[in-house]
This record gives C-alpha cells, sequence and structure tokens, in this order.
C-alpha cells in the first residue's frame, strides 16, 4: 500500500509539474504572437503612409508634366505667330511639336 501512495504523489506531482510547463509555454506562445501582431501592424501601418505618400508624389509630378506640356504648348503656339510676323518659311512647319525630356 505504501508504494500505491508514493506512485499516487509521484502521478499528481508530475501531473502538476506538466500543468505548469504547458501553461508556461502557452503564455510564452501568446506573448510571442501579440508581439508580432503588434509590430506586424506598424509595419502595415507604415506601409500605408508611405503608399499615401508615394500616391500624392506622383498626384504632383502628374500635374507637373500636364502644367509642362501645356507650356510647352503655348510657347509653340508663339513661336508659330513669331514666325508668322517675320515672314520666314511655311508658318505651319516651320515649328514642330517636341515633348520634354
Amino acid at each position: 500500500m505504501e508504494w500505491l501512495a508514493a506512485l499516487a504523489i509521484v502521478s499528481i506531482v508530475s501531473g502538476i509539474t506538466i500543468a505548469v510547463v504547458v501553461l508556461l509555454a502557452v503564455r510564452s506562445l501568446r506573448r510571442t504572437l501579440n508581439d508580432g501582431a503588434l509590430k506586424q501592424a506598424h509595419q502595415i501601418k507604415r506601409l500605408v503612409e508611405t503608399v499615401g505618400l508615394l500616391s500624392q508624389q506622383q498626384q504632383n509630378a502628374h500635374q507637373k508634366i500636364q502644367l509642362l506640356a501645356e507650356t510647352d504648348r503655348q510657347l509653340g503656339e508663339e513661336l508659330t505667330v513669331l514666325y508668322e510676323r517675320m515672314g520666314e518659311g511655311e508658318p505651319a512647319t516651320a515649328v514642330t511639336p517636341r515633348l520634354l525630356n
């Protein structure tokens, strides 16, 4: 009977030890997952901000390109008018449209 009591005590202590180890492992895993989720959320937030900034820069660049194209067109028209005033050559073919590099 004595060996049965000793076996019961050893079983109880082993069960408690295993339960504590499992609880500690679950807690550590949960903490690791929460930290990873927080880091990922922060990275996603930075990525969204970066994409928004790049989108704004692209819109600004597109507006500048449109402004430069319009200015180029106006300068071409003014140059055509000047050629017409001077009376040199054919006014319509004196100026060819050019693209900005």
